[in-house]
């Protein structure tokens, strides 16, 4: 009977164990996938010219909502140690500006200052049920690029827009800043 005793004492006492190891752990969240979507994919210099009509068009109209007037002059940043894509788009987007209607100038003390950024990310892989592998996504690439164009007045922002794009993993040098460091040859003599 003793033994009966010890016996329900342990297996009560394991029970209880059982059931507190559980009380106060959340269960983890697994994951999920988003829903289906599409993106576009830039793989030529006429793709940045529909980036920069979009952007444009956009711009303008962001201009006209935050209550500025369409001819309200904007001058057209270029951004520090420009890649192939920043000096390509940034003409582009002044034709696209100027298209809409929007005034560019071409002295930077304007009213209004119109920048954009290129920000290039390569993704480790993509999901194939659950698992991430090296292999390319669908689209043919593991690299994106973030592009957002924004107007600025008296240090705020007073538009702004940012879509992503599939980017051909082949075009990412296009998008490179230059690296102006040139390799220096130095002669090394000891005593």
């Amino acid at each position: 009977m003793a033994i009966y005793k010890k016996l329900g004492l342990a297996v009560a006492v394991a029970g209880v164990a059982v059931a507190l190891s559980g009380c106060g752990t959340p269960p983890v969240p697994l994951t999920k996938n988003f829903g289906e979507t599409s993106q576009n994919k830039v793989r030529a210099a006429g793709h940045w010219d529909a980036l920069s009509q979009d952007a444009a068009s956009q711009t303008h109209d962001m201009l006209l909502r935050s209550g500025f007037a369409a001819d309200t002059p904007v001058y057209v940043a270029m951004p520090a140690n420009p890649s192939s894509f920043d000096a390509a788009f940034r003409e582009l987007l002044i034709t696209r500006l100027t298209d809409t209607g929007v005034k560019v100038y071409t002295d930077p003390n304007q009213r209004l200052q119109v920048t954009y950024h290129a920000h290039v990310v390569k993704t480790s892989g993509h999901a194939n049920v659950g698992v991430y592998t090296e292999e390319a996504h669908p689209s043919g690439s593991n690299t994106e690029v973030i592009l957002t164009t924004s107007v600025t007045h008296n240090g705020q922002y007073v538009a702004r827009k940012t879509d992503v794009y599939y980017l051909a993993n082949a075009d990412v040098p296009l998008f490179a800043k230059p690296n102006h460091m040139r390799p220096v040859n130095v002669k090394v003599v000891g005593q």
